[in-house]
């Protein structure tokens, strides 16, 4: 059997492939030889414009896919694969991270920079009792909700799709379901995927639903947030704070204007990153490649070969 060529943008245990597999970088090799393509979401968009007659598949390296012409690679025979369920703990975790930070008042409590003993009993409070909504129930929004549930909180999910799901006490099917339930919520969290349905979703409509006091946490695409609005309201402390990880430039400059406000946590940009998800990665990555070396079909494909 001859070898195959796989372009990675990224390093791959070589213990994990067969020895008739090659990884080569896409700079000085022979396009027409390139069979599978481990890339970012970028790169893909760019592959779709390139001859690569026998590249077989995209696999991208992220859960996202926005932007990535799935008809265009459909028309080539060329499957598109995502990568779900790796990122979904370390995300969920970071959320939990910030919702704690947020409650037991970290950034504020004087103690932290000083000795002295300054104790506001009425700014801190428990998660025991509280409600979450999760706009976004799929497998980020789920992790989120398995861990939240163990500090005794109310979990509600929205997704148009499903009416009941585990570790969730109740799903929110529409819009006017999700803006009935927000008066009653302490955290919102957004785990929303960036599509032409998901655009400006949490708008000024949605937060002037929110408590005064309500949270809100966006570790879904930036695309799916109004900024202007989110802005606004913090700044008028129309809601209670903002936990944020999702924004176009990473890493966040600083002069991101969030970054200012005393009642926003914005984090690196890193929530999805730990040394587990990126060995769940590269087994993904791994299988997918052997799939493809045994003419099996890959995992998690997006677009459906022969699309006219």
């Amino acid at each position: 059997m001859s070898t195959m060529l796989v372009f990675s943008e990224r390093e791959i245990d070589l213990d994990l492939l067969p020895q008739d597999v090659r990884l080569v970088r896409l700079e000085g090799t022979n396009y027409s030889e390139i069979e599978v393509a481990v890339c970012s979401r970028g790169k893909a968009i760019k592959l779709a414009n390139m001859e690569l007659p026998r590249l077989k598949l995209v696999q991208l390296t992220s859960t996202g896919y926005d932007g990535v012409p799935l008809y265009e690679f459909s028309k080539k025979g060329i499957q598109v694969a995502n990568a779900p369920g790796v990122y979904g703990i370390p995300i969920a975790e970071t959320v939990v991270f910030g919702i704690l930070q947020m409650a037991k008042k970290y950034r504020s409590n004087p103690n932290n920079r000083c000795v002295r003993f300054t104790r506001k009993y009425f700014h801190i409070c428990e998660l025991a009792e509280k409600t979450v909504l999760i706009i976004g129930a799929g497998n980020i929004g789920t992790e989120v909700a398995r861990r939240l549930a163990a500090f005794q909180m109310r979990i509600l999910g929205y997704d148009i799709a499903v009416s009941v799901k585990e570790s969730f006490d109740q799903m929110l099917n529409n819009r006017g379901d999700l803006k009935a339930a927000l008066p009653t919520c302490d955290y919102v969290v957004c785990t929303l995927p960036a599509t032409s349905e998901t655009q400006g979703f949490v708008n000024r409509e949605l937060i002037a639903c929110m408590k005064k006091s309500s949270v809100f946490v966006n570790m879904g695409r930036r695309a799916a947030i109004n900024e202007s609005d989110l802005y606004q309201a913090l700044k008028e402390k129309a809601i209670g704070g903002a936990i944020l990880d999702m924004f176009e430039w990473l890493p966040n400059p600083i002069t991101n204007s969030f970054r200012r406000l005393k009642n926003v946590v914005v984090f690196p940009g890193v929530a999805a990153i730990s040394r587990e998800s990126d060995f769940r990665l590269e087994q993904l990555i791994a299988k997918n490649i052997i799939s493809i070396l045994n003419k099996m079909p890959a995992e998690h494909v997006l677009n459906r070969i022969g699309d006219q």
